[in-house]
């Protein structure tokens, strides 16, 4: 299965394709890996393969999710796809294709599959470097996807008494930016939990943001 992600990924003959004209995830991306020159049909053969002998709803999922990322490559071209897998295997010390096949399994919602496909193509474009494209993915993989549209509200100094700001500060996403035992701390963006914001969500980072921790004084007036 590892040489098909592999090839998968380093081919920019891979396109979207409605899926409404396949019956199943299986057919989709069967038929969108057959569009790559000369080894197209051999990777379908293998899909088929895989297909019959893999536990059917563990393979029907990983499937599922990397058509979903797969599709989402669009914007790179055969040497930044190439040139990423180079780096990939460089820095892990394994196959491309076992690496990117366990960060695609390990996302537990198909959503965040394109996010991890923006990460892909910033490293391609040379945006983030290869290790910080290793961090973001593991802070993806740890944040809760309810949790990925608060990460916005971290572009100023606030607090979210719903546990999110707990959670993300956990993941290495916030930074404490002020300390106040009074009305309670505040968090802003990490310089991690920024690139994931800017770089996966797409969602720009303001310039205003924070940067430290403020202690606040505490209000001498206010009664005990």
């Amino acid at each position: 299965m590892q040489d098909i992600v592999s090839r998968s990924l380093i081919s920019s003959a891979i396109e979207p394709r409605s899926k409404t004209s396949f019956t199943s995830w299986w057919d989709h991306f069967s038929a969108i890996v057959s569009a790559i020159p000369v080894v197209g049909g051999v990777l379908s053969v293998e899909i088929q393969s895989v297909r019959d002998s893999a536990a059917d709803y563990q393979a029907y999922e990983f499937f599922r999710k990397f058509t979903c990322f797969i599709c989402e490559l669009g914007e790179l071209t055969d040497t930044q796809r190439n040139e990423f897998v180079s780096e990939v295997e460089k820095v892990a010390e394994d196959a491309s294709g076992n690496i990117i096949m366990g960060l695609v399994d390990r996302l537990d919602n198909i959503n965040k599959e394109k996010i991890l496909a923006n990460l892909v193509i910033a490293k391609g474009k040379g945006e983030i470097s290869i290790e910080d494209f290793f961090r973001l993915s593991s802070m993806l993989e740890r944040i809760p996807y309810v949790d990925l549209a608060k990460l916005e509200f971290y572009n100023q100094d606030y607090y979210d008494d719903e546990g999110d700001s707990e959670l993300l500060f956990a993941t290495g996403a916030l930074q404490q930016s002020v300390i106040d035992e009074e009305d309670g701390n505040k968090y802003v963006l990490s310089k991690l939990g920024g690139k994931l914001l800017k770089y996966g969500l797409r969602i720009e980072v303001s310039d205003l943001q924070p940067r430290g921790t403020k202690v606040a004084s505490p209000d001498l007036n206010k009664p005990v």
